[in-house]
């Protein structure tokens, strides 16, 4: 009979990434929070700017807190974040319409859809945190690999 493989091993956590993604993650959400509450449910142009960063925040203080704590990864946290920041709203659309009937959203100045957006950035930012601080990083480059010793001649003696 054959030994059971060995369990695989639990990653290790880098407290440290986590600790900024999720203060950052907290943090966009707070100020989306205050941004979306500044409104006071009043919807027009000069609500406009609150109302981009309720939606705007959250990636955005996430990409902060990921490029602080991982500055390598840069590009993989701009896909991400651009990813939240682009498809969330459509979700939290979606969410709204399966909740309130069209009138009453508008009635309300599509409150639950700022709302949701705001709670599934956040959901979403817990997650991307829990994802980078389980995943290994090196906080330097790499050394540098030397070149092998060149294989010496066979003509001169040397064993294949």
């Amino acid at each position: 009979m054959m030994p059971a493989p060995p369990a695989p091993r639990m990653a290790r956590i880098d407290w440290r990434t986590a600790a900024f993604l999720l203060g950052t993650a907290l943090l966009g959400a707070a100020w989306a929070a205050y941004n979306l509450a500044s409104t006071d449910g009043a919807r027009g142009t000069e609500q406009m700017r609150p109302l981009i960063w309720a939606i705007f925040a959250g990636p955005f203080a996430l990409f902060i807190g990921w490029v602080i704590a991982r500055p390598r990864e840069v590009w993989l946290a701009a896909f991400t974040c651009f990813g939240l920041y682009f498809f969330m709203p459509f979700i939290a659309q979606r969410i709204e319409s399966l909740v309130l009937p069209m009138e009453q959203a508008r009635a309300t100045g599509h409150v639950l859809y700022f709302q949701v957006a705001i709670g599934l950035h956040l959901l979403a930012g817990i997650g991307v945190a829990i994802w980078r601080a389980r995943t290994p990083y090196a906080r330097h480059a790499p050394p540098a690999i030397a070149d092998p010793a060149p294989n010496p001649d066979p003509a001169e003696g040397a064993t294949p």
